[in-house]
């Protein structure tokens, strides 16, 4: 059963009693038979209070009060689903937080000691999770829950951008990811809300460009042969064949490693793929059969797993195939930055220059807004721009 809440005005009757001009306004707490009150340290006169509607006539004043009684009711709802029980003594906590709730261990063993219980992030995650715990460190070697302030995030701030080599979106990386354990303690009751220092931080990113191979670029790419001889070879063509089956299908580097045979669907028509995306849980289709000739078809079997478990493109982790596709890109004669995101925006956009239509791009995709989708519109627009001022340079030059 769950705490049942209400306001109560002047309840120990002190106006008449004390001969006072104003009376306290509490919250009334009601559970299992039991009541608990709190003051709201809000006084008011009679003529304040609406008695009718059991609320104060003052608007502001009102919405004010609701606020702080949504305060027990969320801390009631998080202790429930923390501790699967709720007693109204459990207050006690949420009332003196900072002597109750302390924890023995300091927030940065709490952080390494949540890396390690992590299960659900991919291996690649995890270890940028513990990067940003190293950072951390170098910064300040201990941190306690109780340093935990604007002062010290915004010290942390300066102490990553006083290094050059780092970029403003890795900086805000770092902050993320440190926020995001920071948050885990606050759900943990291992700190007050209140006291989350990135509740007034922040973050700040900046455009990058994006990088997408235009249909002949890929064409380059899908027509390397690798030699023999060649260093890596295996694994330059798997991080090869990997990326193209990206740029056919649009998935991420995620849902790409995590496929196996559980993920393909022989049907009468063809080749159809099916899969729960890892970023946002949602579930996708692809028929693979016609997607650009059935190329991501030819692939799949390339690469059939032996077993149910074993993964389509086994053994491929996500910073060693951009490393080896900085060697395809120099091999194919394209873009030397290439990484493995460039697949999927390559897929989105050459998607639109097919079909014009971006709805489809925005279904394939997965894209929740319309706003994600535009980005392969604009880069399509910039595509043909430069080609009309190409063609009217020529002109003029003929001229």
């Amino acid at each position: 059963m769950k705490v049942s809440y209400r306001l109560v005005f002047d309840f120990k009757k002190d106006i008449p009693k004390k001969n006072k001009e104003k009376g306290l306004i509490q919250i009334q707490a009601y559970l299992n038979g039991s009541r608990r009150y709190f003051s709201t340290k809000v006084y008011l006169t009679p003529k304040e209070w609406d008695t009718k509607k059991n609320r104060p006539k003052d608007a502001y004043l009102e919405k004010t009060i609701k606020d702080f009684l949504n305060t027990f009711e969320t801390f009631e709802i998080e202790y429930r689903a923390l501790h699967g029980k709720f007693e109204l003594s459990d207050f006690d906590i949420f009332l003196k937080p900072k002597e109750k709730l302390r924890p023995k261990t300091s927030f940065t063993k709490f952080f390494k000691e949540q890396i390690e219980k992590e299960t659900q992030l991919e291996l690649v995650t995890i270890q940028s999770h513990r990067n940003t715990l190293l950072v951390l460190t170098k910064f300040m070697r201990n941190i306690e829950f109780e340093d935990l302030n604007y002062s010290l995030i915004q010290d942390f701030d300066n102490f990553l951008r006083s290094d050059r080599n780092l970029k403003i979106n890795t900086i805000e990386k770092y902050h993320r990811q440190l926020r995001k354990y920071i948050n885990l303690a606050v759900k943990q009751n291992l700190m007050a809300e209140n006291e989350n220092p990135y509740r007034d931080f922040k973050l700040h990113t900046e455009e990058t460009d994006t990088i997408f191979l235009r249909l002949d670029d890929i064409a380059k790419i899908e027509s390397l042969v690798f030699n023999e001889r060649m260093e890596k070879k295996d694994k330059l063509e798997k991080a090869r064949d990997m990326f193209l089956f990206s740029c056919y299908t649009g998935l991420r580097f995620s849902d790409c490693k995590a496929l196996t045979r559980e993920n393909f669907e022989e049907t009468a028509n063809g080749l159809i793929l099916k899969f729960r995306a890892k970023k946002t849980n949602k579930i996708g289709t692809r028929p693979l059969y016609l997607l650009f000739n059935g190329k991501p078809v030819d692939l799949v079997r390339k690469y059939w797993p032996t077993t149910e478990k074993r993964r389509l493109f086994h053994g491929m982790y996500n910073s060693t195939v951009n490393k080896l596709l900085k060697q395809i890109a120099v091999l194919a004669g394209v873009n030397r930055k290439l990484y493995f995101k460039a697949s999927r925006d390559s897929f989105g956009t050459n998607l639109y220059i097919l079909s014009k239509d971006p709805m489809l791009v925005q279904s394939q995709l997965q894209h929740s807004k319309r706003e994600q989708t535009d980005k392969y519109v604009h880069l399509v627009e910039d595509i043909q721009n430069e080609k009309l001022r190409d063609i009217f340079k020529k002109e003029k030059n003929g001229k």
